[in-house]
Parts: C-alpha cells; structure tokens; sequence
C-alpha cells in the first residue's frame, strides 16, 4: 500500500550524560508506526504499536505500584506529563466535594504568578456560558485535530449523555490542594450541568507532599 502521508505523533529532546538526543514517533498512513530515537528507528504495525502501548501501560503500573491507581484510566498526554512523579506516588484516594469548591489557575496573573480561583472563573466555564476569548487563547494538545472550541463540546456532551465518572475516569488533584490537575474541562461541564453536584475525586498523595504547587497566589472571592 502507498503511504498517502505522514503525521508527527510525538516529537521532543531531552538530555542525558551522553549528549542531547531526539526522539519521535510518526504514524506513517497506511504503513506503519516509527520510533525514531536519533539515528535508530523502530517500525511496527498497527497491531504490534496497540501491543507495545498496552505493555507499556503495564509497565507504568508497576513502577507506580499503588492501590487505586491505574494508568489506562488516566488521559494519555496527563499520563506522558506527569510519568516522572509515578516513583514518588504513595496513595490514590477517592473523595467526594461539592464541583464548585474545585480551583483552577487562570490566565490572570499577580507579579507573574498565575492566580488560582475557584471552576466558576474557570476558562472552561466561561467559553461554556458563551465567552471564548480565554478559551480561545489557551493552547491545547490532547486532541490531534480538534480545535478548543471542538474539543469543549465533545467533552460537555459525553459528561451530558454519560455523567461521570465515565468509566472510572476521575478528576484528579494532588497531596492536599483542591487544584485540578486533570480534568478541568470534566469539571466545568459538571459546574455548568449541576453547580452544586458533590463529586468523586482522584487524591494522588505523594511522598513528603512532593508535586505540590509551592505557595500558591488564590482569589476564591
């Protein structure tokens, strides 16, 4: 089969003690998946890509090696973000809190730090009331192809037509801060839907209170 052409799945650098080194991953069309990591390249099939994530998948879960916790039921880019915290995670714990007291950082800023307010000044909110600059401005890449706007409604309908959590998937903060730090689209579809909805949440506990955002500037007027 011809290759119609080519789409950059992944692309990044990174440093180690032998130098600086690139690592991409295409989705040849109609071929193949490519690892290239400098000058050595992988290639695998559909199947065997499907394979090797899900293995993958596996791995993380045994690095991480906590009760509660399950990487198929985390977003894959939150999951890539976030993959260097996994040694130091000691608790998954699920809770329940009223939707509006989650907090969200905005674009605001207070001598160069974000300000954190409560999902009801969430950009998210607002583009959902009607307002989209903020949502507009905000650069996302969870989903190849979907514009801001595009993956706002995807997500509003399936909390609509699904409610949450949609297959174990949960809102996520960390260690004591009641900061979303995945989820906030879920959120605010949730805030929108039923503004005084209790929820259940996803605590990750790390150790010694690691990851936490270090004094954080809050305005939750």
């Amino acid at each position: 089969m011809s290759n119609p052409g080519v789409i950059t799945l992944l692309n990044l650098s990174f440093n180690d003690e032998y130098g600086i080194h690139s690592f991409r991953v295409e989705d040849n069309i109609g071929e193949a998946i490519h690892f290239h990591l400098d000058n050595f390249r992988i290639d695998l099939t559909v199947k065997e890509f499907r394979n090797f994530a899900d293995d993958m998948l596996d791995a993380i879960n045994a690095v991480a090696d906590v009760k509660g916790f399950d990487a198929r039921k985390c977003d894959p880019l939150f999951l890539f973000e976030i993959a260097e915290l996994l040694p130091y995670l000691q608790a998954v714990q699920i809770e329940y809190m009223p939707v509006k007291e989650l907090i969200v950082d905005t674009n605001e800023k207070d001598d160069g730090k974000d300000i954190y307010r409560y999902i009801k000044h969430s950009r998210v909110v607002k583009a959902l009331q009607g307002d989209f600059a903020e949502n507009d401005r905000r650069k996302q890449n969870n989903l190849i192809g979907q514009t801001n706007l595009q993956r706002l409604h995807s997500i509003f309908e399936s909390v609509r037509k699904n409610g949450y959590p949609f297959n174990d998937e949960y809102i996520i903060l960390f260690n004591d801060q009641n900061i979303i730090r995945d989820g906030q689209h879920r959120a605010a579809s949730i805030y929108v839907l039923a503004p005084d909805a209790v929820i259940a949440i996803q605590r990750w506990i790390f150790r010694d209170n690691m990851f936490s955002i270090p004094n954080p500037t809050f305005d939750l007027s």
